[in-house]
């Protein structure tokens, strides 16, 4: 590679960016909102934990050596933390709940890709992974800071749990996997897995459009500020009425 060329992860960042720009607003208005509800944000959870489960699963399936070289580390391996935070904030039927068409042509297509072309899997282990150590950390501290005061032995979520491990470090491990992979394909290779990485927000964002239960927060703040308004108000004109 040449001093002037682009790493393989730049150009699927400045390929993406459109679409990610758009999958991190929409992860934001749906989920932002309703750090209040452990509902609405395990029905986050379960929708992510399948496409999170379908990759490591089908890491061990394949075998790949690239595949599994791109899993860096093996705290990277989050299926097991999906699975406890969703028995917290759903209970222990939490399997039994059903999943979205969106969520089923998901699944749909990895299976798909699995099967012909196991190479762009790869594109959705980079970009989710990638998502979980940046994206998925902000929200967790979001939760913290504006969720409901909750005491000092309360629930930590294991999903985004990364403690003890350097996160900066991990990612850099993980994009120089990701270049060294890059390295091997031709041309066309990396054009296809350039293509997929914008179907991967595509279809992230189309999962996240089908958690429901934001729209019953959503009203809910509603009332409790229109509420705060309305005494606002009252106390203002009682105020004018006294110093008339």
């Amino acid at each position: 590679m040449s001093e002037n060329e682009d790493l393989f992860t730049t150009r699927m960042r400045k390929a993406t960016r459109k679409i990610h720009s758009v999958s991190d607003a929409l992860v934001n208005a749906k989920f932002a909102i309703s750090l209040r509800d452990e509902t609405v944000w395990g029905g986050g959870l379960f929708v992510f934990y399948h496409i999170f489960a379908f990759l490591e699963d089908a890491k061990e399936r394949l075998n790949m050596p690239d595949l599994n070289k791109l899993f860096v580390h093996r705290i990277l391996h989050r299926k097991k933390a999906f699975e406890e935070d969703l028995r917290h904030y759903l209970g222990e039927n939490w399997r039994n709940f059903q999943k979205s068409q969106a969520l089923e042509n998901y699944i749909d297509h990895l299976e798909y890709l699995e099967k012909e072309n196991p190479l762009l899997l790869m594109a959705y282990v980079y970009h989710l992974y990638l998502g979980l150590l940046s994206g998925g950390q902000i929200l967790a501290k979001k939760r913290n800071v504006f969720g409901e005061r909750q005491p000092q032995d309360a629930y930590v979520d294991k999903v985004t749990d990364f403690s003890h491990i350097d996160i900066s470090q991990l990612k850099k491990d993980f994009r120089a996997a990701m270049n060294e992979i890059a390295e091997k394909m031709t041309p066309e290779e990396q054009k296809a897995f350039i293509e997929e990485s914008n179907q991967v927000f595509l279809m992230n964002n189309l999962i996240v459009n089908s958690v429901g239960g934001q729209s019953q927060v959503m009203w809910n703040m509603f009332y409790k500020v229109s509420a705060l308004f309305l005494v606002f108000v009252g106390a203002v004109l009682a105020f004018k009425m006294h110093i008339k």
